[in-house]
Order: C-alpha cells, then structure tokens, then sequence
C-alpha cells in the first residue's frame, strides 16, 4: 500500500512519539482489528533509526518466512538487515549473523546440490 509506505516516511523524517505509536497501533491492527505485513514495522523502524528493534523484527520476520519455505526470501531480509546494521556502525546482534550464516549455508548448498557439487 502506497499510503502505508509515505506514512512511514514521513514518521521516519517527524520523529514524533505521537506519530510513531499511532502508526505502530495501526500496523499491529489496534485501530482496525487487522494486523499489517510485519515488513511494514521493520521498515518503520529502520526509518526512525532504531535498529535494534528492526533487528529483531527481521529475526522474526526471516522465522516466519523459514517456516513457509521461503529460505531465499529469509536470507534476503537477514542479509540486508546486517549490512544496513554494519553501515550503522551497530553491533549485530547474534542470533541474527547466526541465522543469516544457516541461511547463507543452506542457500550455498541448494545450489551446490543442483549443479551436483556436493560431494
């Protein structure tokens, strides 16, 4: 949704406590009784800059993606999440680069097991 993602802009950019717990509320289906895509809260938090709690948002969102098979999928968000982290200058937490490194083996080793490179 195109209004979602300006509304997380622009609390990103007003950094007001206000418009942060009203969009949270939102997203986690407080106002509506309908919970949003979590990528939305991941995002919001990487716009407010607190990236612990993106962090642990992408942990449970790649989780989640795992459990529907989507590996490829799950490795991606872990991925970017450390990169951005790492730009930030901010520690990693360690469940997510432990995470990311199963993901980023099992991805290697699909591959590997398709070009019959395995053994």
């Amino acid at each position: 949704e195109r209004a979602v993602d300006q509304a997380i802009e622009v609390v990103g950019r007003a950094r007001s406590d206000m418009l942060t717990h009203t969009l949270i509320d939102f997203l986690m289906g407080e106002t509506d009784g309908v919970p949003k895509d979590p990528n939305y809260i991941f995002r919001l938090y990487m716009a407010l800059g607190n990236y612990p709690q993106a962090a642990k948002t992408a942990i449970i969102i790649a989780r989640q993606e795992q459990e529907l098979g989507n590996y490829r999928v799950a490795h991606q968000i872990l991925l970017d999440t450390h990169r951005e982290l790492s730009l930030q200058k901010i520690r990693v937490p360690q469940e997510l680069a432990h995470s990311l490194m199963l993901l980023h083996s099992y991805v290697l080793v699909k591959v590997l097991v398709k070009l019959g490179d395995h053994l």
